[in-house]
C-alpha cells in the first residue's frame, strides 16, 4: 500500500510540475516582441459643449512574435490608466479626461507598459525611486491644441450692440431731418 501512494504522489508532483510549466509558458506568450502600432487618438476640442477636456487613444498592435490579447498599461505624466481591449484582435484604448484648465495645450507622451514593465513601474513608484529612466513597450504622442471657449462675445451682446448703432443711427439722422 505504501509503494502504491507514494507513486500516486510522484504522479501527482509531476502533474502539478507539468501543469505549473505550462502556465509559466502561456504567461510568456502574451509578452509583446517587437510591437508595431498603428495609433489614432481624439482630443476635446470645444469648451462650450463639453465639461472636460477628454483624450482618447486607440492603438492597432501586431507583436512580432504573433502574441495576442496582451495586457497594458498607460502612463501620462505619472498618472497610470488601465487600456481596455477591443472586440477586434489586437485594437486597444485608452482614454482619461481632464479639467479644461488643467489640461493643457501641447504634445502629451502616452507611455504603454505591458503587465512586467507595469509591475516595476510601480514597485519603482512605490519606493520613490526614479522611474523616468524605465523603458515602455511603446509610446504613442497626443497632440492637443487645446479647448476653444466660445466667442470672447457671446452673440446676443453683439445683436445688442447692433440693435443699439442702428437706434442712434436713425435717431440721428431724424434729428438732423427734422431740424
Amino acid at each position: 500500500m505504501a509503494a502504491g501512494s507514494a507513486d500516486m504522489g510522484q504522479r501527482l508532483s509531476a502533474a502539478l510540475l507539468l501543469l505549473a510549466a505550462l502556465m509559466a509558458a502561456r504567461a510568456r506568450a502574451h509578452t509583446c516582441t517587437e510591437p508595431s502600432i498603428i495609433p489614432s487618438y481624439y482630443t476635446t476640442s470645444d469648451a462650450v459643449i463639453s465639461s472636460e477636456t477628454v483624450f482618447i487613444v486607440e492603438i492597432s498592435l501586431t507583436c512580432k512574435n504573433g502574441a495576442q490579447n496582451v495586457v497594458l498599461y498607460a502612463d501620462v505624466d505619472g498618472k497610470q490608466f488601465p487600456v481596455t481591449r477591443g472586440q477586434d484582435v489586437g485594437r486597444y484604448q485608452v482614454s482619461w479626461s481632464s479639467d479644461h484648465k488643467l489640461a493643457r495645450s501641447g504634445t502629451y507622451e502616452v507611455k504603454f507598459f505591458d503587465e512586467e514593465s507595469f509591475s516595476a513601474l510601480r514597485k519603482a513608484q512605490r519606493n520613490k525611486e526614479d522611474h523616468s529612466a524605465m523603458k515602455p513597450l511603446f509610446a504613442v504622442s497626443v497632440d492637443h491644441r487645446g479647448v476653444w471657449n466660445g466667442p470672447w462675445l457671446a452673440t446676443e451682446v453683439v445683436a445688442a450692440i447692433i440693435g443699439l448703432l442702428i437706434y442712434y443711427l436713425a435717431f440721428s439722422t431724424k434729428s438732423s431731418i427734422q431740424a
